[in-house]
């Protein structure tokens, strides 16, 4: 029996590195209602991948802010003494203002 692939799955099988391609990129045009529009993977022109790197660059370092900002919170709590079902927000203002 044969065994049809898309060239996309070809891809994918190909490498490791590409084995994560998304089925469709988020291009930089903009839609009727001011939404990115998205595009199949397929159908991507190389500025098409290029601005869907960029968008997801965008997301990464937004993702890694909220990160870091999470784990400064998570640090500033337990130095306040909190444990697990203590309020961090509160144990965290407790920290800040005993710095000052």
């Amino acid at each position: 029996m044969f065994k049809t692939t898309t060239p996309l799955q070809r891809l994918r099988e190909s490498s490791y590195a590409l084995a994560d391609l998304p089925d469709s990129v988020r291009t930089g045009e903009i839609g009727e209602y001011g939404q990115p529009l998205s595009k199949a993977v397929t159908d991507a022109t190389v500025d098409d991948v290029a601005f869907a790197i960029q968008a997801l660059g965008d997301e990464a370092d937004a993702i890694f802010r909220r990160v870091t900002a999470l784990k400064q919170l998570h640090d500033r709590a337990r130095r306040a003494g909190a444990r697990g079902a203590d309020l961090a927000v509160e144990a965290a203002v407790r920290f800040e203002e005993r710095r000052k």
